[in-house]
């Protein structure tokens, strides 16, 4: 209770714009809290001079006066409530920019309520580039209500990116929304969407290995964080996905996003959907859920494998929704891995409990590129609490693995030359754009390499010698079991032939027979 802003409002194109205190108050003690919002008028005395006053008949001269003075008195601002006492301002966070730390230059892109303009703004108190989406000013009684639905949708898409802070999702610097035209204030991407880089910029260029994995797998893992913060983006298109000159990949335009594990939007027929990239069961029952995001992302990848190309092109809305309706799918696309288009299928089947997750969407990819002895970098970003900027420092970890490399790094390490290996750590500091980049080098020499080299064969020499030790023993005891083994059935067999045999008689007996057979004769 008595935290309150001042701020300013149009009810209407036509009116002026009034002064408003919001302040929290406590109605009843049984009731949670809520706020008051009091117009603070202005209007002109005799003579010419202007004063402010709220509800009560006292006026000011300024509204900083009037502020102070029902600070000072400790009454309530609006008298009927006693708990609007004004106690505690809430004051300017470092994401709320004023317009004049704002300079816009280019235009990048046009809607009908906003556009998209490049630009500079003073973040930490250093200018740095940035991109501004900024509202159209509406003048039109006709077009005020679409307007003001588009300034909440950008307010509420800048409200869910303050919480993001992920190598592959756009990242937001903060808003200003002090006076007209209101602007987000978001870091520059450099090379444009994934369709653009397709169609335009790249035509032909992307090889194969690029399109897994940078595009496929950076916007998986953009998409997998979105989720994990519990958010349903709601609009997942190449079109929405940014990709830098560094070839990476970031999820971009949360409008239609909304957090929660599942959103049922109210029918209208003013709405659009992105009727290409929606799944089954929303177009039935307007259901939104993380799953949802997943058959759109199938429809992402079908873009990225056709170079760009139109999903069901050259088919009506209604066609579209019936083919998806009754379960058909688009064919792969030309030259589309085979392994990719599995992956399309698991991403839009019609079930969406069948419907693999996006961390498993993530391990898949991750796994094709281990399978193939692609390069892959695998990025790790934690948040940690500060009390800088908008109340967030980043650590990221990158490290890259690759059969190649290593193959390389053996043939240096063989002829004796000098590899470096380089490792790069993100930590806040109050720099160009938060971010400094400490880099930690360290070189290994000719001659530590030839060290090495010696002890690895010294230690090869040893494991050798010792294997031919190990088999000439066990010949040796194998040729001493076989020798026993002989030994041992030639006197068996001996005493088996010896007890066939008759006894033997000896000389004396034998003579003496003989003798006998001679008198017989």
């Amino acid at each position: 209770v008595g935290d309150f802003i001042v701020r300013t409002t149009q009810p209407r194109p036509s009116d002026p714009r009034e002064v408003v205190v919001s302040v929290r108050v406590n109605l009843d003690q049984n009731d949670p809290l809520s706020i008051r919002h009091i117009v603070v008028r202005k209007r002109k005395k005799e003579g010419g001079a202007i004063e402010w006053r709220a509800i009560e008949a006292d006026g000011f001269s300024s509204v900083k006066e009037l502020i102070e003075n029902y600070i000072a008195a400790r009454r309530p601002i609006n008298p009927e409530i006693k708990t609007s006492v004004l106690i505690r301002p809430i004051k300017r966070k470092p994401w709320e920019f004023l317009h004049e730390d704002i300079k816009l230059k280019d235009l990048l892109g046009e809607g009908q309520f906003g556009e998209v303009r490049s630009g500079e703004a003073l973040v930490n108190g250093r200018r740095l580039s940035v991109a501004i989406k900024v509202a159209k000013v509406v003048k039109e009684e006709s077009q005020l209500a679409k307007a003001k639905e588009k300034i909440k949708e950008m307010m509420h898409e800048a409200r869910l990116m303050r919480y993001f802070k992920h190598v592959n999702v756009v990242r937001i610097h903060g808003v200003a929304v002090f006076k007209e035209p209101l602007m987000i204030v978001m870091e520059r991407i450099y090379g444009g969407s994934i369709i653009d880089v397709l169609t335009t910029t790249r035509v032909g260029q992307v090889t194969e290995d690029e399109k897994i994995g940078n595009m496929s797998l950076g916007a998986a893992r953009g998409l997998e964080y979105v989720h994990s913060k519990d958010c349903i983006h709601r609009d997942i298109a190449a079109r929405n996905v940014l990709y830098t000159d560094t070839r990476i990949a970031k999820i971009s335009d949360f409008g239609m996003s909304r957090k929660g594990e599942i959103y049922e939007m109210a029918r209208a027929r003013n709405k659009k959907i992105p009727l290409k990239w929606t799944a089954p069961e929303s177009m039935v029952a307007l259901q939104y859920t993380k799953k949802t995001d997943v058959f759109s992302f199938s429809i992402l990848l079908w873009e990225i494998f056709s170079d760009g190309g139109e999903p069901y092109q050259g088919m009506t809305s209604l066609e579209v929704k019936r083919m998806i309706s009754c379960g058909e799918r688009m064919k792969a696309p030309e030259g589309c891995p085979a392994d990719m288009y599995e992956l399309m299928k698991r991403c839009w089947e019609q079930n969406p409990n069948k419907r693999i997750t996006m961390t498993e969407v993530v391990k898949y990819i991750e796994g094709l590129l281990s399978q193939e002895g692609l390069a892959t970098t695998v990025t790790q970003t934690q948040m940690t609490k500060d009390e800088s900027e908008d109340g967030y420092t980043s650590t990221t970890t990158t490290t890259t693995t690759s059969k190649v490399v290593k193959y390389i790094e053996g043939l240096l390490s063989q002829e004796g030359l000098a590899t470096t290996v380089t490792q790069t750590q993100m930590t806040k500091d109050e720099s160009e754009d938060g971010y400094t980049s400490t880099t930690t080098t360290t070189t290994t020499s000719k001659s530590r390499h030839k060290k090495k080299h010696r002890k690895r064969k010294k230690r090869k020499h040893y494991q050798r010698h010792r294997r031919q030790r190990r088999t000439q023993s066990m010949r040796e005891r194998n040729s001493l079991n076989e020798k026993k083994s002989t030994k041992r059935s030639h006197r068996t067999t001996t005493r088996r032939r010896t007890s066939e045999m008759p006894p033997k008689i000896s000389t004396s007996e034998n003579k003496r027979r003989l003798r006998t057979a001679e008198k017989k004769r």
